[in-house]
């Protein structure tokens, strides 16, 4: 009788994990199963040393943790589409002022990860008068065998993996991946043990290889063009490129934005490459041309390092640089940041007037406006980088500022999206507006873009119904695509860019443009002949006329290639030359930020 009160602990235990992936819409491989089961044995097996008196309630305390670092993970994939690791402690700081938009992923359902406990205690309360007591040899002889079980289990197929000599253990670029390799005990121990190693390790330096190429991709000609046009970069938060030209009920969206077309090089295939760091990484990733981390962000986790950076770069050839961000100057360690990546001047919330706030902080209308009279204190020529946040999850706006009809709508967060957009939309208007009567528009580089997704593309979204999302690629675009407009100085015609490019991307560009070369950058030019390779953190990109999903269920380098226009599958061997490069540059991307690869390089 000793594995009656053990079996239907592990019984709700893996039932747990069903209701988790059915909750994420998350893979269950029969692999899967069985490494969640090993973890689950090698960490209980030791409770069967124990009298049932306190074995049962010991059980108890293990469903009741298991189920708290479980609703934790499924609340986090919701908005992250990844896992917890330790390496985001450290932003956990920084979640209180955006927690609005956590509790709108919170759903009743979720609670019935703890039923669980429930049923247990019934099923102590029905045995109670049972005591299951068996001697303390025979205790150890199954407490030692459940663990030798449990280790075979693990170990089985991590030594497949290593006789087969398959790097993904070691340089694996994606933590969905270790989940789906290791189970969800195998990655949260191995991201634990990451993470100690990785505190012990911080002084390691880059390898050979890793310093060689480096030095292969450092340029030298950083003298630029005589003429130093003024250059704003404006992030939009939250805005996809769905929005544009989007009409609800004959009216447009984004009407400013859609006659911004005419004026600017468009690109249509643009896309976000940010990770769990979001509306950071999309800054990071622009102003560095470097990918966001496997795990938490940049700012939280390395504020200080050192960066071949656009603002440094800029300010080395004359440029006053300034970042404009009407927030608090420590949220997400952005005091820090600005400094060490070049940025001469910090506006934060101090420096904007105290007028109506929308969602966490002062309206675009005022923040874009009032940053023009901050840009107007610099010295020409100038580099002002802009981040908006009234289109901020969970889209709180005013019922006095909703001007759309939209009637027939369900989802409530959709809605106050569509509104908030909307009036985004007018702040952009009212700022180029004023560029241009202040005579600023004209001869400077004007870049907006998008910082990433809204958060509601996911599967069963109304949003995702309203865009009829039929294909893999369908989904691939809605979630990934971002507006970006390139307004050249003295140039007033547009054009649509349907070359694919990234975040990563647009300090190459504006470095081109300047016929500057940057010391060391991982993306490319927009605005050259070569075809772009669009690299996303869990190993998928685009090149070409391909998009490369990486299925994370499986060994790397297994995946789906779509030719793009067609949306259909094509032969595997269209993508698998770049699966390896991809992979490559995040994990030299990952070792320059940790290992603050580019000062060590340069010593």
């Amino acid at each position: 009788m000793i594995f009656f009160g053990y079996a239907i602990y592990l019984l709700l235990a893996i039932l747990k994990f069903v209701l988790f992936s059915f909750y994420t819409n998350t893979a269950f491989p029969l692999q899967f199963l069985l490494m969640n089961l090993a973890g689950m044995l090698l960490l209980s097996s030791w409770t069967l040393l124990i009298q049932w008196k306190k074995r049962r309630w010991i059980w108890l305390t293990l469903l009741f943790l298991h189920s708290l670092l479980l609703i934790s993970d499924l609340w986090y994939y919701r908005y992250f589409e990844d896992m917890l690791s330790v390496s985001l402690l450290s932003q956990m700081l920084q979640m209180s002022d955006v927690g609005g938009g956590f509790m709108a992923l919170i759903r009743f359902q979720d609670f019935f990860l703890f039923a669980d406990i429930v049923v247990f205690l019934f099923v102590l309360f029905f045995t109670r008068k049972k005591t299951f007591e068996v001697p303390k040899k025979k205790r150890r002889m199954t407490a030692g065998t459940t663990f030798l079980i449990g280790l075979v289990l693990f170990a089985t197929p991590l030594t497949y993996s290593a006789v087969k000599e398959e790097p993904w253990l070691n340089q694996s670029v994606s933590d969905m991946r270790d989940y789906y390799q290791l189970g969800f005990w195998g990655y949260h121990g191995i991201d634990l043990w990451r993470g100690v190693m990785g505190a012990l390790d911080s002084e390691e330096n880059l390898t050979v290889e890793q310093q060689k190429m480096l030095k292969e991709n450092s340029l030298e000609n950083t003298e630029g063009s005589l003429k130093k046009p003024n250059i704003l970069l404006i992030q939009l938060e939250s805005f996809q490129e769905s929005l544009i030209d989007q009409k609800i009920k004959g009216k447009e969206l984004t009407p400013n934005l859609n006659q911004l077309k005419e004026e600017t090089l468009y690109f249509s295939s643009f896309y976000h490459q940010t990770h769990e760091g979001r509306t950071s990484d999309a800054e990071f990733i622009t102003n560095t041309s470097l990918y966001p981390l496997k795990s938490g962000s940049v700012y939280t986790r390395f504020p200080e390092n050192e960066f071949g950076s656009l603002p440094k770069l800029l300010k080395e050839n004359g440029y006053d640089t300034a970042a404009m961000h009407a927030y608090d100057k420590g949220f997400w360690n952005r005091d820090k940041v600005y400094e060490s990546i070049g940025f001469n001047y910090f506006f934060s919330n101090k420096d904007y007037p105290n007028q109506k706030k929308i969602g966490m902080a002062l309206n675009d209308k005022n923040f874009l406006t009032t940053s023009i009279e901050h840009m107007e204190t610099l010295k020409e020529p100038y580099f002002a980088f802009m981040v908006a946040l009234t289109s901020h999850t969970p889209y709180e706006i005013p019922e006095e500022e909703r001007e759309l009809d939209l009637s027939g709508y369900d989802d409530p967060m959709l809605k106050r999206y569509y509104q908030t957009v909307y009036y985004v939309d007018q702040a952009v208007g009212l700022m180029i507006d004023e560029l241009k009567q202040k005579g600023i528009w004209e001869d400077s580089l004007v870049i907006f873009y998008g910082d990433h997704d809204s958060g509601l593309t996911n599967e069963g979204s109304e949003m995702r119904m309203e865009a009829n999302v039929e294909s893999a690629v369908d989904a691939f675009e809605l979630d990934r695509q971002v507006p970006l407009f390139i307004k050249k100085p003295n140039e007033d015609s547009g054009q649509v860019m349907k070359e694919n490019g990234g975040q990563i991307d647009i300090a190459p560009t504006i470095v081109d443009m300047l016929n500057m070369d940057m010391p060391y950058m991982m993306g490319s030019s927009l605005l050259d002949d070569q075809p772009n390779l669009t690299a996303f953190r869990d190993g998928s990109f685009r090149y070409r006329d391909y998009y490369y999903e990486a299925d994370l269920t499986e060994e790397a380098g297994n995946g789906t290639c779509y030719d793009v226009s067609s949306e259909e599958k094509v032969s595997f061997n269209k993508c698998e030359d770049q699966i390896e490069k991809v992979a490559e540059q995040l994990r030299l991307s990952d070792a320059i930020i940790e290992k603050n690869g580019l000062e060590k390089g340069n010593e």
